[in-house]
């Protein structure tokens, strides 16, 4: 298994996986079989409560194939006939956020709770349009903030939870990529995990500096937020890299915890004394996946959180509870976006305080 922290009674819960063929797993369709469906998601619901009754793309091919590829029952081409099943109880939406829009509303008209990737549209209105359809429907809305599940990320959360780490007063992140042209798709699309992830850490932010600068179409961003006393959050958002380069950084009241790349964790905190001159007065933990061993929880898919949230998704649906993280993250983090594109260009203060927030009108007869 994954190694706990050495030297500290800091362990990481397992993700709940297992062998699946109960009469209680939720039954679901998978709408959109592209790369990132086949890659990541697909091949996380072997992880969870779950039965494929159905795959889904406009190319016929590539839904017969990922039928065959992961035990669908039935492959289609189209999403009015999936929805005519009456035994489906949970959509999965992966594709471009349009799609996320127009076929999870559809999903949540037709009765079903819905899981869609990340971003929930491209804008805050299309965000709230699910958030709304969600509420009529009476049906959970999931978003796909898989780094909420990515195992370094949960320890870190277990990490600041605990008395001896303190209030967290400031938090790193770099998430810098490769070019993704456009200031708005690059927050949507990469930035946006980002963001959540430090709501989830520290909470909604109140104010934000931002600094932005465009080269060639592609964008650099330093931000800066302020969340509730006395923490703040640095972000470096690069659109410049030669790949993904991820690095966290919370810092407590004498305690700090950094995660590299998702795979390697550092705690490190205060001793027995307080001199900062003594050479044992800090204790240094650390943490990483055992490669070497094939262990379930050292899996790609749950190291990174793919398969932990089709598992918490489908306990959510199995138990009646509210999906964590739901549409009204996802509005939270489209709002936090809205701001920033809005935001002048160069260096800026916005208080989100004094910001005003599109609504979604519903017709009534």
């Amino acid at each position: 298994m994954s190694s706990p922290l050495q030297g500290n009674p800091l362990a990481l819960n397992a993700v709940s996986t297992g062998h699946r063929d109960r009469v209680d797993d939720i039954a679901v369709a998978v709408i959109g079989c592209g790369l990132h469906s086949t890659t990541s998601i697909l091949p996380s619901v072997r992880h969870a409560a779950m039965r494929l009754v159905a795959v889904c793309d406009l190319d016929e091919g590539r839904a017969e194939l990922a039928r065959r590829q992961f035990g669908a029952e039935r492959a289609y081409r189209s999403l009015d006939e999936v929805l005519a099943r009456t035994d489906l109880d949970a959509v999965v939406v992966v594709g471009p956020p349009e799609l996320h829009v127009s076929a999870g509303i559809a999903a949540l008209e037709s009765g079903r709770h819905v899981f869609i990737e990340k971003p929930p549209g491209t804008s805050v209105t299309d965000a709230l349009q699910l958030q709304r359809a969600s509420q009529l429907a009476r049906k959970h809305v999931m978003v796909g903030f898989m780094k909420r599940r990515a195992s370094a990320y949960r320890l870190v959360k277990q990490v600041i939870a605990q008395k001896e780490f303190g209030a967290v007063t400031s938090v790193q992140l770099t998430y810098a990529h490769w070019p993704v042209a456009g200031l708005r798709l690059h927050l949507v699309d990469m930035s946006i995990h980002a963001l959540d992830l430090v709501r989830w850490l520290v909470g909604d932010p109140s104010r934000f500096t931002v600094y932005k600068r465009e080269v060639g179409g592609n964008h650099v961003l330093a931000l800066m937020l302020e969340h509730s006393p006395p923490a703040v959050s640095y972000l470096d958002l690069s659109a410049f890299q030669p790949g993904v380069q991820e690095r966290l950084v919370v810092t407590g009241e004498g305690a700090v915890v950094r995660v590299e790349g998702l795979t390697d964790l550092e705690y490190v905190r205060q001793g027995a004394t307080d001199s900062v001159y003594e050479p044992n007065s800090r204790i240094t933990s650390s943490w990483s996946p055992e490669l070497a061993i094939p262990d379930r929880q050292n899996d790609r898919l749950i190291l990174q959180g793919y398969a932990g949230e089709m598992v918490a998704f489908a306990e959510a649906v199995q138990d009646g509870r509210k999906v964590d993280p739901s549409i009204d993250d996802g509005v939270a983090a489209m709002r936090l976006i809205e701001a920033i594109v809005d935001a002048p260009d160069g260096l800026s203060m916005v208080d989100l305080r004094h910001t005003r927030a599109p609504t979604v009108r519903t017709e009534t007869a």
